[in-house]
């Protein structure tokens, strides 16, 4: 699925705080519990699908010892990213559909 503006905000503020902290994408991912070489950071910071949920937003807090609010949007942002969730939900079955009826022929 793509990542919404709130989606990309977030990745952002995560990685510029684990910039400024001093952290590598590796270290934050051995302390995330992945296994070296995972490259679950990079993953979320260079892919277009994958974002974080609330409970790695909970653990990087910790890691990164600052406020799970500091990854947020302050007071909040513009873009409906609920739509934006439910437009990309909605192309991401369109786009399966189409490709289990190619499959088909």
């Amino acid at each position: 699925m793509m990542k919404t503006t709130l989606d990309i905000y977030i990745i952002e503020k995560v990685k510029q705080i684990r910039e400024e902290k001093g952290f590598t994408r590796e270290q934050v991912d051995i302390k995330l519990g992945f296994s070296p070489g995972a490259n679950y950071i990079s993953h979320i910071e260079n892919d277009t699908t994958n974002s974080y949920n609330l409970y790695h937003l909970n653990e990087l807090a910790k890691i990164l010892d600052c406020d799970i609010a500091d990854f947020f949007p302050r007071p909040y942002q513009e873009a409906n990213s609920l739509q934006e969730y439910r437009n990309a939900k909605e192309e991401a079955k369109r786009k399966a559909k189409e490709k289990r009826e190619k499959e088909k022929k």
